[in-house]
Order: structure tokens, then sequence, then C-alpha cells
């Protein structure tokens, strides 16, 4: 006795290996087309290792304050941000041991953050710390 299937109709069950071959061949896709930025560490301190230092360390120390529309102050004197890297160049100049208080609004963004912290470092000036 013979059972016929209904026309139209496979028996065979669908494979799934041309699907993970797509997959595979998406994420190669994406892993390279994607631009990888080179990631850099900043060595940050902790408020214990602030704490800790001397005075005299912390009487040579500037307090740089970015505000969230971008605004500068340096030491409570209005600062343009184009002149933040000149500046600060200057009193390392004076002071190769000068440290630097960043201070940020909570509402900033994270990229002029970033960008000044940049300017800071590019300037010379190795000891920062982000209040």
């Amino acid at each position: 006795m013979r059972l016929d299937l209904p026309r139209g109709r496979s028996s065979r069950a669908i494979s799934l290996t041309p699907l993970i071959d797509v997959v595979f061949i998406l994420l190669l896709f994406f892993l390279l087309a994607s631009h990888f930025h080179q990631w850099r560490a900043l060595k940050l301190d902790t408020p214990a290792a602030v704490l800790n230092a001397s005075h005299d360390t912390l009487s040579r120390a500037l307090l740089l304050r970015v505000h969230a529309n971008g605004a500068l102050d340096l030491n409570g004197e209005p600062l343009d941000p184009a002149q933040l890297r000149p500046t600060l160049a200057g009193y390392h100049k004076r002071y190769p041991d000068l440290s630097l208080v960043l201070e940020s609004d909570a509402d900033l963004p994270l990229q002029p953050l970033v960008s000044v912290i940049d300017s800071v470092v590019a300037s010379g000036i190795e000891e920062l710390s982000l209040k």
C-alpha cells in the first residue's frame, strides 16, 4: 500500500545552512565596513589621591570651569575657548608642576568636555583632576 503526499508539498526539511551563511556574510561585511577610532586612556586622579596631595601642590592648581553653553572660566575669570591652549601653556611654562582641576556643569555633553581635556593635555599640563 502506497501513501501519496498531496501535490505541492515537499517532504524535505528546510535547511538553515543558507540562512546561517547569509548572517555570517552580513557580519563580515559590517565588521569590514566599520570605522574604529583609536581609543586613548585618560589618566584621572581619584578624590582620595587629590586629598592626599601636599599643600604645596594644591597651592599651584588652577580651576577651570566648563559651562553647559560652552563658556569657560579660569580661576573665576572668563576665558575664550580659542585661547585655552595658549593660556594654559603659558601657565605651564612658568610653573612646570602645575595641576589643573576641571569642573563641569552637570548637563554638559561629553564631547565638549573631552575636547577641553584634549586641550589641557596638549598644553603640557600632566596633572588633571575632575571635580
